[in-house]
């Protein structure tokens, strides 16, 4: 599992560095001869690199490098930005070592002074770090929108110029680099989208900052890789379809048979015991061709029973309500009996989320074990907050309104975030656009309602991990097709992979 840190957090892993006895200069020095050794390591072309710094401490990396290179028979040309009463005091340490080194120092004053990039080989981006917080203007922006037209391969310190350290969104404009070379843990705003498509290739390098053991935890974010699929309990050999679980899917409606398949489906493929469909009579026959693995549990519009609904209710380890299930009248009731009778850890995405939505006398921190699974727009609903903001503060407002709600928010994006109140947070990184198609949704809620069957007692575990195993089922079906031709059913032919 990785660690992710914000802004605020990486300054405080610095200070404590430095209150441990590692001089800033030496830390500053580590980076550097990271970031030289990374462009070395990809046999780039060093006879021309040129590095562009800023006032700060990033610029300071940047100055150091240049040494760094000099000291090793490059000639490197430095393109110094801003105003020099405004250097950060480990910038003018570099710039005063660096100066008795042959390197070609430039002070950058003004547009036509960018043409000294023209030759460059090799770009180093050391203009802004983790610190920037406002949009990029003046010669600095004009910086920026030269060197991404330039063509030679570009390297970061530490965060493409530009790129929000947090949220990944561009302020402004930002550098779009080749390789970024990180340090200690990776940020937020590497992985996020717009972020990531500027980071390029990311590299975590250690340096000698730990990450501190008392950080608030909204500080610090975590990130699933597969090593962390462990936690997930081995299959009795002696166990029997009981031993698995049992789920219920509330799923499907007159016109959606399609989300009760796929949800169901999934869930089977995660290791569940036996699965039970609770759907509209029209949809007996396909659901019988499509799931033969599935108890049926049909229901008439005409005539709903709610003693059905409880006695399955009461047959199930975990259930799933949602995937299809429509919003009208019957939906409604469905919706109402599960909210006033339920006890079991269970999983509600797609309408259940509308309804709530659209009923928020619904609203009521439940007293099972529950995970919700909304995608950006059901998420924008239901919190009455808009995709906009959604987009630009995804981890802070999903991490509040775990608190606030008392259920593990699975917030699905191109980057999707997992949130248990008061506890963890975590950013899923797999995953690619051929997710982004119909029935995705259903497959990762049947996904989250299998995990959950095998940790009933760990949801937060359940839905880190099965927004993990969606993501990496589309990577792997988009190397079997392609991105664009993926459709959700080919995502359950993977899922056995990760079970």
């Amino acid at each position: 599992m990785r660690v992710f840190l914000d802004a605020a957090a990486c300054k405080q892993a610095d200070e404590e560095a430095m209150q441990r006895g590692i001089p800033s200069p030496v830390l500053m020095e580590r980076a550097a001869y990271s970031v030289v050794e990374e462009i070395r390591k990809r046999e780039f072309d060093l006879s021309c690199p040129v590095v562009l710094c800023g006032t700060g401490n990033n610029g300071g990396d940047g100055a150091a490098a240049a040494r760094i290179l000099s000291e090793m028979g490059y000639r490197p040309r430095v393109l110094l930005f801003g105003d020099p009463e405004k250097y950060s005091d480990q910038m003018k340490l570099q710039l005063h070592i660096l100066s008795s080194c042959p390197a070609e120092v430039i002070r950058c004053s003004k547009e036509e002074d960018l043409k000294a990039c023209d030759s460059a080989t090799v770009l180093i981006d050391a203009l802004f770090g983790i610190g920037l917080h406002r949009d990029l203007t003046g010669l600095f922006a004009e910086a920026v929108r030269y060197v991404n037209h330039l063509d030679c391969p570009v390297i970061a310190v530490d965060i493409p110029s530009g790129v929000n350290t947090d949220t990944g969104v561009v302020c402004g404009a930002a550098i779009k680099a080749s390789l970024t070379v990180t340090f200690t843990c990776g940020k937020p705003g590497l992985f996020l989208f717009p972020g990531t498509v500027y980071a390029g290739e990311v590299v975590i390098r250690e340096i000698g900052i730990r990450i501190p053991e008392n950080l608030d935890r909204r500080r610090k974010l975590y990130n699933v890789e597969e090593s962390d699929l462990c936690v997930l309990p081995e299959r009795d050999e002696s166990g029997n379809k009981g031993t698995f679980r049992k789920v219920l899917c509330i799923t499907g409606s007159p016109d959606i048979c399609g989300a009760a398949f796929l949800s169901a489906k999934a869930a089977l493929r995660t290791g569940v015991g036996m699965v039970k469909i609770y759907t509209s009579e029209n949809n007996r026959i396909p659901l019988n061709t499509l799931v033969p693995e599935a108890l049926l549990s049909v229901y008439s519009e005409k005539q709903w029973e709610e003693d059905q609904l409880l006695r399955d209710m009461d047959w199930a380890d975990i259930i799933l309500v949602g995937c299809g299930l429509g919003t009208g009248k019957t939906a409604l009731k469905i919706l109402k009996t599960f909210l006033d009778h339920n006890h079991k850890p269970a999983v509600m995405d797609a309408d259940a989320l509308n309804l709530l939505a659209e009923h928020r006398e619904l609203m009521r921190q439940p007293d099972f074990p529950c995970i919700i699974t909304p995608h950006i727009g059901e998420l924008s609903r239901l919190l009455e907050v808009s995709v906009q903001d959604l987009k630009e503060n995804l981890i802070s407002i999903v991490s509040r309104s775990a608190d606030e709600s008392g259920v593990v928010f699975l917030a699905k994006d191109a980057r999707s975030v997992v949130a248990e109140p008061n506890g963890r947070v975590y950013l899923t990184t797999s995953g690619n656009s051929a997710l982004a198609t119909a029935g995705s949704g259903d497959v990762l809620a049947g996904i989250t309602a299998g995990l959950l069957a095998r940790v009933p007692e760990h949801p937060l575990a359940a839905a880190a991990l099965s927004a993990f195993i969606h993501g990496r089922c589309g990577t792997l079906a988009a190397e079997d097709r392609s991105e664009a031709s993926v459709n959700a059913a080919d995502l359950l032919d993977y899922i056995q992979r990760f079970s």
